[in-house]
């Protein structure tokens, strides 16, 4: 979701297309490709630009939110599934699930400008913009790699449930939270603030 122009963005994998929706009428207002298998869209709404991360290619594709058109292809690490924006550094962060990687997108020039090893099948991605620090879970690991968005290096690696896929971070609070699917559990995580 764009939250400055109240846009909501929805991959359709089978259909290779991503549709947008208004959210004062809740309403589509436009369909349009969005690369192979969208599968994940992430937006920085201070440059109204928005990311979709398409399985079979290892590629982002990067969408103008004004007029939904692509204005480049990013290719990334194998099978990349979770994607965040920090909107303050305008970086992008994306998990590769075979590579175990997470991908470092500039987005002023919209190339990757780093590559960091995570844990074991990284699933979901999020990002504290307040402390600049992005959050990996590793499904088949059962953690979190913890990664310095300043350095881009990881700083921790800390044990959560069975299967944790997907991340949240709160950044007035600095508490993350991952949800662990083999657990049925979610992971509340509040003493690691790097910053």
């Amino acid at each position: 979701m764009n939250p400055a122009t109240n846009t909501i963005y929805v991959t359709n994998g089978n259909q290779n297309t991503v549709s947008v929706i208004d959210g004062q009428t809740n309403k589509i207002t436009a369909t349009f490709p969005g690369g192979g298998s969208p599968d994940v869209a992430a937006v920085n709404p201070r440059t109204d630009t928005v990311y979709v991360t398409n399985l079979p290619g290892g590629t982002v594709s990067v969408i103008d939110g004004q007029t939904n058109k692509i204005t480049a292809t990013v290719t990334v690490g194998h099978d990349p599934v979770g994607i965040a924006v920090n909107p303050a550094t305008n970086r992008i962060y994306v998990v590769d699930g075979d590579a175990n990687t997470v991908s470092v997108i500039s987005g002023r020039t919209n190339k990757v400008i780093a590559t960091v090893p995570v844990g074991n099948s990284p699933q979901g991605v999020a990002v504290n913009p307040a402390t600049d620090t992005i959050y990996a879970t590793n499904v088949f690991g059962n953690d979190m790699s913890v990664v310095d968005g300043h350095t881009n290096k990881v700083t921790a690696t800390l044990g959560v449930g069975r299967e944790p896929l997907v991340v949240a971070a709160n950044p007035r609070t600095h508490v993350v939270y991952t949800a662990n699917f083999s657990s049925n559990t979610v992971s509340v995580i509040t003493r690691h603030c790097p910053r």
